[in-house]
């Protein structure tokens, strides 16, 4: 082991200086949980009340494992202690641990909001609605407020139900950039808009169109002609209505906006010889149709930036339905969660300071996932002066702010996680006297591994760039392994296909039944080990974990299937997590036509199914002989059978059974019924 960390100060910092707030940079695999924890204990030993504590984690889960972890460091630091006073504090900290806030923000702006509903503006009895609860509740009030302003439709909604979606319905797309709008509804500033002559860039695109059609025109049966087709038929609608009615620009818009989306106009199929028409040459009406694309681009442009800020406003009121209906059921959505507790803590002086004075420590992990939404609610709760309702005003208390993050690993952008909010935040922070500490030693991996590594993103990750952070390189826990590579690359048996030529098709077929050779060797002979709470133990199976990019191909199927087979033949114990083969396996599709036919009961090839298959295994001929004498029909069993179909009735009668109870038992309990009745455990075991 190495005995002096190169963080070694940082980390001496963060268990010692409690005096001071800290925003800590730590790479993944650097042990930035294990100095959460630390700080933590640290500060319980000081004397600081458990319950006024507040630990922020990215998820429900992360805070669970967190609060484990957290336990067993203040066992380990109780027994430990040698002050008196630290040790009392310690068990004071132990007994009252499940009164500590460690949670998700969304869970503590829940609770926030839970005690002062006054204050919050909130029903007393609200409830939380699940994201795609509250996607309902936002259809229903978009739905209401389309059919109400379809009576009288302004020229802006006209406009937009004339354009065309990609997925074929425009109202749709409405709802979800409503729904985008919900989303961001705190930032509610109306769009600037910009001048926009729609006439006059209308007419300017239609004379590129025509030019370009009367090229094509000339050979209109031409390959490239008819590729462009939809340029010739724009072009002659307009030649055609002109003359009958006067120019319709909320129509031509949709289409002209269409068409520049058309992949055929991109990349037509150009047809054969250098002569087009005439002296015109391919290359002429491709330069003529280059020309148009990029008219027609800049009027898609021109068009959306002039019409979104429009439906922007048009869409307010569809957001103002939706929270007049979550007010009229008493429903909070996630993000109101957040907005109502910032407003109560920003705009409530009593309650800001109250809050304030409680909490006394507030840890943040995964800071670079966290929004300005959250930042401002978070920072408000650490100012050192109550009276500051501006968080880009804050300064925070001495010591009550520690929060941790990795800013390359600011990737959530649907959670609003933004690398640019997070090196603002941090910027006004050590404008304030908070200043950053980077954790660099990595205790995941082996030197070679991490030299490769900062090799790769030292280069690229200069933060030179627009938004990008600085990379900071991954320092050594530990000495190489010696006589054991850290990187083996396993090379595809059979990489050639039918004509002696490298083929994906081939790779993929050989490399399942290598790579679990591979593993197998590994477990059995190769004498490698692994560390495992700071101790080099033999790999085993659980050590060993397989990755794929995907888990599907549209010709190949499911990508794991051929390695868990090999796994299984080999006899490797292993637990697939996120596969897609489930359903493929043959015990659960035995069970799902069980289940079809347990639900329908003129369901005739499920029941098949289910009396042929290892459930039952009837064999065909029994079967056919049955239905043509009694009719396989649960349903309608006969009283009295041959003795040849006394298994297959009594097979029959159970299923009716199972039919008759399925409302009113879980579906879990019929099929362990079905399962113990037929005593398939064994059957299931035992095939391969």
């Amino acid at each position: 082991m190495i005995v002096e960390l190169e963080d070694h100060a940082a980390r001496e910092r963060i268990r010692t200086d409690l005096g001071t707030s800290f925003l800590v940079e730590a790479s993944a695999g650097t042990g930035k949980t294990t100095e959460i924890v630390n700080r933590i204990v640290a500060v319980l030993a000081s004397g600081a009340d458990v319950s006024r504590i507040v630990v922020v984690t990215f998820t429900n889960k992360a805070a669970g494992e967190l609060k484990l972890r957290l336990r067993g460091a203040l066992e380990n630091a109780r027994a430990e202690a040698k002050d008196a006073t630290s040790k009392k504090s310690l068990e004071h900290a132990l007994a009252h641990l499940e009164e500590a806030r460690m949670s998700t923000i969304h869970s503590f702006c829940n609770d926030l909001l839970a005690e002062r509903p006054v204050e919050a503006r909130v029903d007393p009895s609200f409830k939380m609605v699940p994201e795609a609860e509250a996607q309902q509740l936002y259809k229903r009030a978009f739905q209401a407020w389309l059919e109400e302003r379809m009576k009288r439709p302004t020229a802006d909604l006209r406009r937009i139900l004339r354009r065309t979606a990609y997925d074929g319905s425009i109202t749709e797309s409405l709802r979800h950039g409503g729904w985008s709008l919900v989303e961001w509804r705190d930032y509610a500033t109306p769009w600037a808009s910009q001048e926009f002559n729609r006439a006059a860039a209308i007419e300017e695109t239609l004379v590129a169109v025509h030019r370009l059609a009367s090229l094509l025109r000339l050979k209109a049966t031409d390959t490239l002609a008819y590729s462009l087709r939809s340029v010739i038929a724009l072009s002659d609608h307009v030649q055609r209505t002109e003359t009958v009615r006067e120019r319709d620009l909320d129509e031509l818009e949709g289409r002209l906006v269409v068409m520049a989306g058309d992949r055929d106009l991109r990349n037509p199929r150009r047809g054969r010889g250098p002569q087009f028409a005439g002296d015109v040459t391919r290359d002429d009406v491709l330069n003529v149709l280059r020309e148009l694309c990029v008219v027609l681009d800049d009027f898609r442009a021109m068009a959306d930036s002039d019409l979104a800020p429009r439906i922007q406003r048009e869409l307010f009121d569809s957001l103002r339905a939706y929270e007049a209906m979550k007010a009229q059921l008493g429903v909070l959505d996630f993000d109101d969660l957040l907005i109502r507790a910032r407003a109560m803590i920003r705009d409530n002086p009593r309650v800001r300071a109250e809050l304030q004075e409680r909490f006394t420590h507030i840890f943040v992990d995964e800071f670079q996932d966290t929004s300005s939404l959250q930042a401002e609610l978070l920072l408000l709760l650490t100012a050192d002066d109550p009276t500051v309702s501006n968080w880009k005003d804050v300064r925070p208390a001495p010591g009550k702010l520690f929060v941790v993050g990795d800013p390359k690993q600011s990737i959530y952008r649907f959670r609003r996680a933004d690398i640019r909010v997070y090196d603002a935040i941090k910027h006004q922070l050590e404008q304030r006297g908070v200043p950053s500490l980077h954790l660099k030693t990595s205790f995941r991996s082996v030197p070679s591994v991490q030299r490769f590594v900062n090799g790769a993103f030292a280069p690229v990750m200069t933060g030179a760039a627009v938004h990008q952070p600085d990379y900071v390189p991954l320092m050594p826990s530990r000495a190489e392994v010696k006589d054991q590579p850290p990187v083996v690359v396993i090379a595809a048996p059979k990489p050639y296909g039918g004509n002696d030529d490298i083929a994906k098709s081939a790779i993929r077929n050989s490399l399942p039944d290598a790579t679990v050779a591979f593993i197998q060797w590994l477990i059995d002979k190769s004498g490698w080990t692994v560390e495992e709470n700071g101790k080099r133990v033999k790999i085993e199976s659980h050590h060993i974990c397989l990755l794929f990019r995907k888990y599907t191909e549209s010709y190949a199927g499911d990508l794991t299937r051929p390695y868990v087979s090999a796994l299984e033949a080999r006899d490797i114990p292993h637990v697939v997590v996120g596969g897609r083969s489930l359903h493929g396996r043959e015990e659960v599709e035995t069970l799902r036509a069980a289940l079809a036919a347990i639900e329908y009961p003129d369901d005739d090839l499920s029941l098949y199914a289910t009396l042929r298959g290892s459930l039952f295994a009837f064999a065909d001929t029994d079967l056919f002989a049955y239905q043509r004498s009694h009719r396989l029909d649960y349903t309608r069993i006969p009283d009295v059978v041959e003795p040849r179909f006394a298994e297959i009735r009594e097979a029959m009668s159970f299923l009716r059974s199972l039919h008759r109870g399925r409302n009113a038992r879980p579906v879990a309990d019929t099929l362990t019924r079905l399962i113990e009745h037929t005593r398939s455990f064994a059957n299931f075991v035992f095939r391969p």
